[in-house]
């Protein structure tokens, strides 16, 4: 019985680390797409006739965002990383205490 429990308990953990990867990627894919799209607009600023003498604004701007951008997105993967550790800490004590039910359960019989 209490290596159908730890074999539980393995493939919760391994599932809750598939989960975090999962939720890592779709942040990194939906953050790549918004720095491609403001690649792209930052370019179509570029060839604009109507910014040809603010270029280097449109320049400046361009890297203000992207430094924003990135710091935020370094705070959105810190943040999926601390809820996953959250939930790995929780599973883990309740692992635990079922882990301590069993063992005086087996000490009482």
């Amino acid at each position: 019985m209490e290596a159908a429990g730890m074999l539980w308990s393995f493939g919760r953990i391994q599932a809750a680390t598939i989960e975090a990867t999962l939720r890592y990627q779709i942040e990194a894919l939906k953050f790549l797409e918004s720095r491609l799209e403001s690649d792209l607009h930052f370019l179509e600023d570029c060839q604009s006739p109507d910014h040809a003498g603010d270029l280097f604004d449109v320049w400046c701007s361009f890297w203000q965002d992207a430094v924003l951008g990135y710091f935020r997105e370094g705070t959105r993967i810190t943040e999926i990383g601390s809820a996953a550790m959250r939930k790995a800490a929780k599973r883990l004590h309740e692992n635990e205490k079922h882990l301590v039910e069993n063992m005086a359960a087996q000490a009482v019989i």
